[in-house]
């Protein structure tokens, strides 16, 4: 076991020494492993040390603590990196007091070119819902790394799209990576392992605490060029991911939504405040500078030329968008019988432009040209 990186985990677990404080006691004594070392009295003149963390620092047992921390990294896979190895990103590298240590399963996170974070409510609706499939779906057939929480909702819907469109994700964990949170997620867990990398900053047993989550979403914004909300109440987790992209000067992008709805009240105010309005992967692409934007694949807008289907298939497709509609409507809307409403959307799904959600409502999943 390497003694440096021990000793930067060890530092990292000291009750009371946050990241602030880690970066402050390594600026004053030159390296974690001089922190341990150091006297009572030298650790209580740097700012923020009291006599408690001071006795935690002194009293921590390094080899007994730190050996058990390794075997269960290795145990479950995962890989120590500490904020000066090679492969820690430099975006996040970059932000004001970065996470000393974070944990990682997966591929390395150096490899990701151009990773932006997409987050939003954990009850979308099925206009978020749709939105966050079609737009993951198009920028990560960009090359764009969608970079999310895992959390219920447009998080897992993020993850999901990027995917089954073969792209890469990573998942940010709000406790540690020998856990799983949301429970229901662990099939997705492992789904990310394989294709992409999941993060925490947490130690690896940590379970899920409701003070480690702005944490996680501070890490979110900070591994990404940028924050995309996609529907956000008025107090929502997805805000505080946007202010923390603002300070770490990141840009903030933000779905339109409902006027009337209380889930497009967060991103339509943050619109209103001068984040990038978002309708469609082209709007976060021209924010992301020439440099960022060379990275990217050739652009696949995914459009399907309308002429190449039949008359009845148009005509539905024409009444179809990110909003439900139930068949009944469409019925009554294309003058056509339920049975051909019925046997032309089959036909629509089966070649992936329509998709039915419970109770015969059906959306729309592709952009169409006429």
């Amino acid at each position: 076991m390497d003694e440096s990186v021990k000793c930067w985990v060890a530092l990292n677990m000291v009750l009371g020494v946050g990241k602030t404080l880690f970066h402050r006691l390594v600026s004053a004594f030159g390296s974690p492993e001089d922190v341990f070392r150091a006297s009572s009295g030298d650790l209580m003149r740097v700012e923020g040390i009291g006599q408690k963390i001071a006795a935690e620092v002194q009293g921590f047992d390094i080899d007994r603590v730190v050996e058990r921390e390794f075997r269960v990294v290795e145990k479950i896979g995962a890989r120590i990196l500490t904020v000066n190895c090679p492969e820690y990103p430099r975006l996040l590298q970059s932000i004001y007091d970065p996470p000393p240590v974070i944990y990682c399963r997966g591929k390395p996170l150096d490899r990701y070119a151009v990773p932006v974070a997409v987050v939003g409510s954990r009850l979308p609706t099925s206009y978020g819902k749709n939105v966050t499939r079609r737009l993951c779906s198009g920028l990560a057939s960009l090359g764009i790394c969608i970079v999310s929480g895992m959390a219920r909702g447009i998080d897992t819907l993020a993850h999901r799209a990027a995917l089954e469109s073969g792209g890469d994700t990573i998942a940010v964990f709000g406790c540690g990576l020998a856990n799983t949170y949301p429970p229901e997620n662990a099939s997705l867990k492992e789904r990310i392992v394989e294709q992409g990398t999941i993060v925490s900053e947490f130690p690896v047993a940590m379970r899920p605490e409701r003070n480690n989550f702005p944490a996680r979403n501070r890490l979110i914004s900070g591994l990404s060029h940028g924050a995309l909300i996609i529907e956000a109440g008025e107090k929502s987790g997805a805000l505080i991911t946007a202010q923390f992209a603002l300070e770490q000067g990141r840009e903030v992008f933000a779905v339109p939504g409902n006027i009337y709805s209380p889930k497009s009240l967060g991103t339509n105010r943050l619109i209103q405040m001068g984040a990038r309005l978002v309708d469609g992967p082209e709007a976060v692409v021209e924010e992301l500078g020439l440099e960022t934007q060379a990275l990217l694949k050739n652009p696949d807008t995914g459009s399907i030329d309308i002429s190449n289907l039949t008359s009845n298939e148009q005509r539905l497709i024409s009444l179809l968008s990110f909003d439900e509609r139930h068949i009944d409507s469409l019925i009554e809307s294309s003058n056509l019988s339920a049975a051909e409403v019925s046997a032309t959307l089959m036909q629509l799904e089966l070649r992936g432009l329509v998709r039915q959600n419970d109770g015969k409502m059906f959306v729309s999943n592709a952009n169409t040209d006429a």
